[in-house]
């Protein structure tokens, strides 16, 4: 949804492709991330049993 908000109020010239193009580096990145956290779940739960106590 976001992309469509950004399309809204680029300027003309810059097209849909180009403004998912762009975000493609960042996506990658969240996948990457998604796929860590769930073969390594211990990345996420490690601050919480920090500041917790285990």
């Amino acid at each position: 949804m976001a992309a469509f908000y950004l399309k809204g109020v680029s300027p003309p010239h810059v097209t849909l492709n180009q403004i998912f193009a762009g975000m493609m580096p960042f996506m990658g990145i969240q996948v990457i991330a998604l796929v860590l956290l769930y073969v390594f779940p211990q990345i996420g739960l490690w601050l919480p049993s920090v500041v917790y106590g285990r």
